[in-house]
């Protein structure tokens, strides 16, 4: 099942870079989550589609990111994704280029939960492939 997992987060990606959040939403539970860094100030989590529709919708009013994965590692019923995030801000024009790691959680070939960490150390302890 963990490769089909993978497929779905390739796949939510791609619907995320196409800018078809219909389709992201569509691969993801209803009651989904999406944890923020938990040091970012004003961290939260976006609950359910109408929580994480709301979020994306603020981060494509204030820039334009596409998210570049950098490598999928199978784990289960979680899949951890180096990305690089690309972009600007739309009202300034800044660029910005960072990486973090996102870990999606699946049940049943939908993701019901993403976490964002800063490091890959921090998202694999997580997931528990490392100490």
């Amino acid at each position: 099942m963990s490769q089909e997992n993978v497929d779905v987060v390739r796949r939510l990606h791609g619907a995320f870079n196409e800018g078809d959040m219909a389709g992201f939403i569509r691969l993801t539970d209803p009651n989904v989550e999406w944890w923020d860094h938990e040091d970012d100030p004003g961290a939260t989590v976006h609950r359910g589609h109408d929580g994480v529709s709301t979020f994306l919708a603020e981060l494509d009013q204030d820039m334009e990111l596409q998210i570049e994965p950098l490598e999928y590692i199978d784990a289960g019923d979680h899949v951890v994704v180096g990305v690089r995030l690309v972009g600007c801000g739309r009202a300034s024009g800044v660029p910005f280029d960072e990486k973090e790691v996102h870990v999606s959680r699946l049940r049943d070939g939908l993701v019901i939960e993403i976490r964002e960490y800063r490091e890959m150390s921090e998202a694999l302890k997580a997931v528990g492939l490392a100490e």
